[in-house]
């Protein structure tokens, strides 16, 4: 069985060569056809390793879920743990393996209005961010912009 860049080479070679139209013809038949083939082959590979991308996300988003759940399950038996320890007045327990204490609650500041915050209490972020279209509009308009260059991505396949 030959590979896809084999029919492309073959093809391209074929194009170049010095044979008669007629015979170029019915050869570029034959390899139109095993090219399409290889084509069709591994589009239909692409669309089962997307199916399977798609389940594996979803296994992901089930299991991130489940997770969750588990952590809110902790963090809930803590809550209880520490509630009862408190109602019990006690700050310290041993519990078989396990020792057990009660911390004082932290603190923490919880900003109602930012703006209503004297001035050398707040601090500023100041964000430099190129303006990219602008400067690929010059680009491409010839113009010289120091410190940057257009990049060519890579070509892109559609498939429909």
């Amino acid at each position: 069985m030959t590979k896809l860049y084999e029919v492309a080479n073959d093809y391209a070679r074929l194009m170049d060569s010095d044979m008669e139209p007629e015979m170029i013809a019915d050869t570029l038949e034959g390899i139109e056809g095993e090219l399409a083939d290889k084509i069709s082959q591994l589009l239909a590979i692409c669309k089962n390793l997307s199916a399977d991308s798609e389940a594996l996300k979803k296994e992901s988003a089930s299991l991130a879920a489940r997770a969750k759940t588990a952590d809110n399950q902790i963090a809930s038996i803590k809550e209880y743990i520490a509630k009862s320890l408190e109602l019990a007045g006690k700050k310290k327990v041993t519990a078989g393996l396990h020792q057990v204490s009660v911390r004082a609650p932290s603190k923490s500041v919880d900003i109602t209005d930012a703006g209503a915050l004297p001035a050398e209490l707040v601090e500023y972020e100041t964000t430099i961010k190129p303006d990219k279209l602008a400067i690929k509009h010059l680009l491409d308009a010839g113009k010289d912009v120091p410190g940057a260059q257009i990049k060519i991505g890579k070509p892109s396949l559609i498939i429909k």
